[in-house]
């Protein structure tokens, strides 16, 4: 009798054991189960909170000084014409005439004033005695006046014989050639100074209307170029016209820039004005779709682990307009469409459009 009920028990214990390891066996095959889904979802990433909203607009360089250069005087070019392109400095001799002419008539001048000064002078000596007349010494004055304006007048023609750089720059065009003959105020050269130079682009009226001139005007301000892309340059807001323009409704505005050493900059180059708006932050609001759970400004999301490519469910806390707090800092990725069914720790991969889905 005592062996039946031993038995009895050994085999009632055995059953138990036996359904517990198929048990614990389904929760295996479960868990590896979950593991082993790899479920495509929608991803979105937290930009940068702290940094400012930036408004671009197309814009395009222009000189703010510019010249038209030639000689005053007509002549042949005696000296190498500068390149187009080439870099100039204030002061700089651009070009010359040949002086040959101008120099023999600063001589001549100067040999007429030589002497009508002579004879003004003694005839200045002579009048004081009553020596000579009235009318012959107003004669001699007016000799040396005019002997004096001539040489003077030669002296500066022969300074217009050479074209001097008006400004830093850079030589933009050239329409002479050395050994020709110009005419007086012909054009030989154009110069605009690329140190400083003016970026002018359009606002929209409706810009200005929500920003002001004024909050633009102490606007963070820079550009870029279009051949210059990585190349951030400090621009200072200059004007904004005060009449839009009807058709385009838009105003237009100046910001000028200095060229920085390793930047060619040309007028009629395009690029890009940059406005950051200081009174704008850029804000960014949790799709409705990302959320587990949500108790007003407490909620839970899935947050994406790139290393693991799998799910971790994240506390997330917002303030009174709907931003993130805290639980989330820039460049994490969370779920945004697909949590439907996600589990702690479960594997999950970007959906792309490519997959069908």
């Amino acid at each position: 009798m005592l062996s039946r009920n031993v038995s009895r028990i050994l085999g009632f214990l055995g059953f138990i054991l036996l359904v517990s390891a198929g048990l614990t066996g389904c929760n295996n095959v479960n868990s590896q189960e979950v593991n082993r889904v790899v479920k495509p979802v929608k991803l979105t990433r937290v930009p940068d909170l702290s940094s400012q909203h930036t408004d671009s607009f197309i814009g395009k360089l222009d000189a703010t000084e510019r010249a038209v250069l030639s000689f005053n005087v007509a002549g042949e070019i005696d000296s190498v014409m500068p390149r187009m392109g080439k870099q100039i400095t204030k002061g700089e001799l651009l070009a010359a005439l040949d002086p040959t002419d101008y120099q023999l008539a600063l001589d001549t001048r100067q040999a007429e004033f030589d002497l009508a000064e002579t004879q003004f002078l003694r005839a200045k000596a002579l009048i004081k005695d009553l020596l000579i007349s009235k009318d012959l010494f107003d004669q001699t004055e007016t000799n040396y006046k005019v002997a004096k304006a001539q040489l003077a007048q030669a002296k500066t023609d022969l300074t217009y014989t050479k074209i001097i750089a008006p400004f830093d720059g850079t030589v933009s065009l050239t329409n002479a050639e050395s050994h020709q003959v110009v005419a007086a105020n012909q054009a030989v050269m154009k110069v605009l100074n690329n140190t400083v130079m003016d970026v002018i682009f359009t606002v929209p009226v409706s810009f200005v209307s929500q920003y002001g001139v004024g909050a633009i005007n102490r606007s963070q301000v820079w550009v870029t170029m279009d051949s210059a892309r990585d190349q951030k340059m400090p621009a200072q807001f200059k004007e904004i016209s005060t009449q839009p323009n009807t058709d385009t409704n838009t105003y237009t505005a100046r910001v000028t820039v200095h060229r920085p050493a390793n930047v060619t900059l040309l007028s009629g180059m395009s690029g890009q004005v940059h406005v950051a708006n200081p009174e704008k932050k850029r804000q960014f609001t949790l799709p409705r779709t990302a959320w587990i759970n949500r108790d007003g400004d407490n909620g839970h999301v899935w947050k994406f682990e790139p290393n693991e490519k799998r799910v971790m469910k994240t506390a997330v806390v917002l303030d009174n307009n709907g931003i993130i707090r805290s639980g989330l800092q820039q460049g994490d990725l969370i779920v945004e469409t697909g949590i439907a069914g996600l589990v702690e720790g479960q594997r999950v991969k970007r959906w792309v459009e490519e997959d069908g889905i």
